[in-house]
């Protein structure tokens, strides 16, 4: 559901004259409930000042170019206008200097560590337990990159042999595939050349010992890569 920039906004009136104000928050997530939920938890914990909410890509960058202080972007990187790598940049750099945090339900490690090596402060999941967000969003406040240990890799392709296991880039590209984008998307999504993509999903048909991208899918689901 999308919001009116300029009502999403108003909280922060005055903030930029105010000598009190702590910590500014933008919470940019489509899914209102969730994102309210957040804001709450946040504005309950002493640090917190003020927070204010987008829903998607376009009320995201109007708000970091509304002349407001933002110190912290926590970024749905599946909300309506995102588009994988080359949107968490742009993010980035309207953010600046504030820092940007990947949130979602769910991202690949691969584009996690590209958001990082891009910018990002690193990846926050929608299931942290409230308790835990407010000592989350301090530690990448002071700095610090934030990467949950549960989110190294659940499996590691255990029914291919050892020869035959798909890296991170390679799972990375085989579920984006699965999604229905084709190579020139993938490539865009993850900040590559359509060769480099295209050269990829040959290695991975090998190893899957599939005979075009429909069955490396087909396989991928069998394997419990997807």
């Amino acid at each position: 559901m999308a919001h009116d920039a300029s009502n999403i906004l108003e909280p922060f009136e005055g903030v930029l004259s105010s000598s009190k104000r702590k910590v500014s928050v933008l919470i940019a997530d489509d899914h209102l409930l969730l994102a309210e939920t957040v804001a709450e938890s946040l504005k309950a914990a002493p640090r917190y000042y003020d927070t204010a909410l987008a829903s998607n890509l376009s009320e995201v960058l109007h708000a970091l170019a509304s002349g407001m202080i933002f110190d912290l972007v926590l970024l749905d990187v599946r909300m309506p206008g995102m588009f994988g790598l080359k949107s968490i940049v742009e993010v980035v750099k309207a953010a600046a200097p504030a820092k940007v945090c990947l949130f979602s339900g769910g991202v690949d490690r691969t584009l996690v560590h590209l958001a990082v090596e891009n910018g990002a402060c690193g990846f926050i999941p929608k299931t942290i337990s409230v308790k835990s967000l407010a000592s989350v969003v301090e530690l990448v406040l002071s700095g610090q990159i934030f990467i949950p240990a549960q989110e190294q890799r659940a499996h590691e392709n255990n029914e291919l042999g050892e020869n035959n296991q798909l890296n991170e880039r390679e799972l990375c590209i085989i579920r984006l595939t699965a999604e229905g984008l084709i190579n020139k998307e993938i490539a865009s999504y993850i900040g590559t050349s359509e060769m480099t993509i295209k050269m990829h999903m040959r290695l991975i048909c090998s190893k899957l010992n599939a005979r075009n991208r429909v069955h490396a899918v087909t396989l991928s689901r069998e394997y419990g890569l997807l």
